[in-house]
């Protein structure tokens, strides 16, 4: 899961050599690339629940006939999604604010990957697939394959290494679609083959109205889930604007959100593996099974997001300087580093509630519980986060509050959240939720 989330940092990285404007460029079309994920991820999330609870009840042709459909559904929507990005790519990218050289760069690169789009969809899904059946191995070879193989494309196609041609920015874009295209492919050999836990049978495929309508129904509540976090961190970088110094302040916030969806993606592998085997126990009717797993899960990631979260604190200021550059040249990277440094060193301290929160979080999207995540997740970080966050950022002058403030009402509202996920994990109401 932690390579999941290492793609755009990779051509970020990759990238910065080129110039500001390259960053821009690259940041903010993954901004639009966003919604397209976050969509692909709420079906993702239903796939596994209805996938791995028959497979539990050893249901496997309708195992196997859900695979086929989430697939079939992820194809159209690489088109519906992926048309109008190509299509309206200017637009598009000027809405989340790029212009002048960033803006052309922007559209090349969201153009490529928007047309690319079924290639996320495709690797992401088997992923999915092979995961709900029990298998956590070959997934960790596709996607660091994947990620290996996007470094080598990547870096010879923006700046024309080994014979390949210079492509700049677009090159970045073209080698993600192109290493993430190929292991898609292997990935869909592997699923096709006949000894596969979960197999995709592809002879005479037709779509199934009721089990898209299932994924559909599932999916979009956990979709929604992800989109709840982002408004939030939307809001963030709005309202810390209002401490001054904007600009530096949006690059380090920038930054730090990052390193926390790095964080974020390697903590969601404890999730996904406790949405598999939830899913699977249920669907055996092995209810306390079910139960431990999902503790189980969820304090081993507390333990791993403490472990990330102190190597986070202790290397905070050279993290944050891997993003600019050299601090002793240009004193506005300083400014990025003292803020972005502040920041990872408060949002650690909430690093273990979040990673039990996004665990019970996945586990009850394995039960098939979506809309609990949802209201849960709306509740703190909508009613709660986005009008304290307001609040500091309005009346911080005459009363004293600072940036420390609202990074501390972000680990408190993760505890918060965290806490009524533990209880409703403990009441156990999603043991019962049915689904087909």
């Amino acid at each position: 899961m932690f390579f999941h989330g290492l793609f755009n940092l990779v051509d970020l990285l990759i990238v910065g050599p080129l110039g500001p404007y390259a960053l821009a460029a690259v940041n903010q079309a993954s901004l639009v690339n966003m919604l397209p994920m976050v969509i692909a991820a709420g079906v993702n999330n239903a796939s596994i629940a209805l996938i791995s609870r028959n497979f539990g009840m050893r249901n496997y042709n309708r195992a196997n006939a859900n695979a086929l459909q989430s697939f079939l559904l992820l194809a159209v929507l690489a088109v519906a999604l992926g048309w109008p990005s190509y299509a309206y790519a200017p637009e598009l990218n000027r809405l989340v604010g790029s212009e002048g050289d960033a803006l052309v760069e922007a559209n090349a690169y969201l153009r490529i990957s928007s047309a690319g789009l079924i290639t996320m969809f495709v690797l992401m899904q088997v992923t999915a697939v092979l995961r709900a059946g029990g298998n956590a191995r070959w997934p960790m070879v596709l996607m660091i394959g994947a990620n290996l193989l996007n470094v080598g494309l990547t870096i010879a196609l923006v700046f024309g290494w080994w014979h390949f041609p210079r492509l700049g920015v677009a090159g970045a874009a073209w080698g993600t679609v192109i290493a993430r295209g190929i292991f898609a492919v292997f990935g869909l050999w592997l699923i096709t083959r006949p000894a596969a836990p979960v197999r995709l049978i592809l002879r005479r495929p037709r779509p199934r109205g009721r089990m898209i309508w299932n994924l559909t129904r599932i999916g979009i509540p956990s979709s929604m889930q992800f989109v709840v976090r982002v408004i939030a961190y939307g809001a963030l970088m709005r309202y810390v604007v209002e401490f001054g110094d904007g600009e530096a302040m949006h690059a380090a916030l920038a930054a730090g959100l990052r390193l926390d969806m790095l964080a974020t993606f390697a903590g969601a592998g404890w999730g996904a593996a406790a949405a598999a085997i939830v899913g699977q126990a249920l669907g055996a009717r092995l209810h306390r099974r079910a139960e431990r797993a999902g503790w189980l899960a969820a304090i081993l990631n507390a333990l791993m997001m403490t472990a990330i979260g102190l190597a986070y604190w202790w290397h905070a200021r050279w993290l944050m300087e891997v993003f600019g550059d050299d601090p002793g040249v240009r004193p506005e990277f300083r400014l990025m580093s003292d803020y972005g440094t502040e920041f990872l060193r408060i949002a650690v301290v909430g690093y273990a509630f979040a990673g039990i929160g996004i665990t019970l979080a996945q586990a009850l999207n394995g039960a098939g519980s979506t809309k609990m995540p949802l209201l849960l997740d709306s509740f703190g970080f909508l009613l709660l986060l986005i009008p304290a966050a307001a609040h500091i950022a309005h009346h911080h002058e005459e009363r004293g509050y600072g940036r420390a403030t609202l990074w501390w009402v972000v680990v408190g509202v993760s505890a918060l959240v965290a806490v009524l996920y533990v209880v409703v994990w403990a009441v156990g109401h999603w043991k019962h939720k049915r689904i087909q």
